[in-house]
């Protein structure tokens, strides 16, 4: 594990996982404010999680290239992927 301090200048940090996190935003407003989901309301929540899947898999493609900065930068990563996870399975399980 690599401090702040002396991480690669590009490692991963909050940064990597905000763009996932900012996509499933909308998915979570639709989830809260709608009960029942139309067809369209679906596609559109369903192409939000894909981009967020697509953003989370860039963060750790950087992840691996260049490490991880902090632990900061490790509770926004758990943050996405419980995020992702559960609005996943809310959106998917009906």
């Amino acid at each position: 594990m690599t401090d702040a301090a002396s991480a690669h200048p590009r490692a991963a940090g909050e940064g990597a996982w905000v763009m996932p996190l900012l996509a499933l935003a909308p998915v979570a407003v639709v989830r809260l404010f709608i009960a029942e989901l139309s067809a369209a309301w679906l596609v559109i929540s369903v192409a939000f999680c894909v981009l967020s899947a697509g953003l989370l898999v860039a963060g750790w493609v950087t992840v691996g290239r260049h490490g991880m900065r902090g632990a900061a930068g490790w509770a926004t990563c758990l943050l996405a992927h419980l995020s992702f996870a559960a609005l996943s399975i809310m959106l998917f399980r009906g």
